[in-house]
């Protein structure tokens, strides 16, 4: 059973529909109170937003199955998360791009598993799945679908490009300008224009966006546990202890953090995955230089408090696909305070994302709850979903 969410944007809608109701547009007449749908069909099912991006497409009929496709999994999303996002400020910008292959625009998409609060403007270059409700001030621009699995409450202006599946009630103080179609198990009520193509009475909604059960989540403490015993320590030279670090493709396991952030340059120059037992303060101001075409993966048990930027080798950074990292902890991390540019993705599901000022995560960004103050831009890199061997195959093309 759906349950309205009340909060301002509610409160607003209400007390604007005490003034007044303009009818919604709907081919042939009716709309707000009388909106007259087409049809009824309830058994009719959502649809799964696209998640393949050029370079996965690409390499998708001659790459061979990798056990470790499961880490690229988790950032099929330019932002996705298990709880709720909520922003006061400028809003949500979303991008997507290929770094290897170019332009590749229209997969941005959000999925978050529980709803959105915010006051401000957003504009996403592909799919919003949202799955207990919106409610918004502001602008809103979606290039693709808008799927909801509860009510949708807003007032300002909003642009779907594809069709609008929402599984409650839709209500709006403004201008909702559907190009596609309407789908709506609820009532449609409106203070202003809301047009659309057909409008169809029942769905399915597909479910939540995001991993986040039980048997979808990446265990990271269990992953950094299995590579105590199993790693290629023996191949750093000077050994852990040492002042710098060269890492050349493999797995090396950390039991101190302290061994990890406290050597005086960290050196990527392959495939390297890096695995720390414990909590780091930080990794913006640690010296990191991933070279050209190398990867970082970086493995926490616990979480960083701070994530800052990396530096990454000249004329290589703007390769997101460079660096993830992964937290298997539980609390609270900020990324960036004041107007400041993250590379890299981050898959955190189980950690509170804060953000102050101005952020722009070029990568992907998978968190529990997002909450922030200024204007967020996710330009999402669709190569950071695409198999290790993808990669291999394609980069030549940019790094040539």
């Amino acid at each position: 059973m759906n349950t309205h969410r009340p909060g301002v944007v509610g409160l607003a809608t209400l007390l604007a529909l005490s003034f007044i109701l303009i009818p919604a547009c709907l081919p042939g007449g009716g709309g707000g109170l009388f909106w007259n749908p087409i049809d009824e069909d309830f058994s009719r099912p959502s649809p799964q937003p696209a998640v393949q991006g050029a370079l996965r497409r690409a390499c998708s009929d001659t790459t061979p199955p990798d056990q470790h496709f499961q880490t690229e999994v988790a950032f099929e999303h330019a932002l996705c998360l298990c709880g709720d996002l909520e922003n006061v400020g400028q809003g949500l910008l979303t991008r997507s791009r290929s770094y290897a292959l170019g332009n590749d625009g229209g997969f941005a998409h959000v999925g978050v598993n529980g709803a959105i609060s915010v006051v401000g403007h957003f504009d996403i270059d592909g799919d919003l799945n949202v799955a207990r409700g919106i409610d918004g001030v502001g602008d809103l621009g979606v290039e693709g679908n808008l799927l909801c699995g509860n009510d949708v409450d807003v007032v300002g202006n909003w642009n779907v490009n594809g069709d609008a599946w929402i599984d409650g009630d839709l209500s709006g103080v403004g201008s909702i300008d559907i190009n596609g179609d309407l789908y709506l198990t609820g009532d449609l009520s409106a203070v202003g224009n809301v047009s659309y193509g057909d409008g169809h009475k029942g769905f399915t909604y597909a479910g939540q966006p995001c991993g986040c059960g039980a048997n979808q989540l990446i265990d990271v403490p269990a992953e950094i546990a299995r590579h105590k015993a199993d790693n290629d320590n023996d191949r750093i030279p000077g050994g852990i202890g040492s002042d710098s670090l060269v890492l050349d493709s493999g797995d090396y396991y950390f039991d101190d953090p302290a061994d990890f952030v406290g050597a005086r340059s960290i050196t990527v120059r392959g495939r390297v995955a890096v695995y720390v037992d414990g909590d780091l303060s930080t990794v913006g101001n640690l010296n990191i230089d991933v070279q050209p075409g190398a990867e970082l993966a970086l493995w926490v048990t616990g979480r960083v408090e701070t994530v800052g930027n990396l530096k990454l080798a000249a004329g290589d950074s703007d390769r997101p696909r460079a660096f993830k990292l992964f937290m298997g902890g539980r609390g609270s991390s900020i990324v960036n305070v004041g107007n400041a540019t993250f590379i890299g993705s981050i898959y955190a599901p189980e950690v509170d994302i804060e953000y102050v000022g101005n952020l722009e995560v070029q990568g992907s960004l998978f968190a529990n709850n997002l909450s922030g103050t200024g204007n967020l831009t996710v330009t999402y890199d669709t190569d950071v979903a695409a198999p290790p061997a993808c990669v291999d195959e394609h980069y030549q093309v940019q790094n040539d």
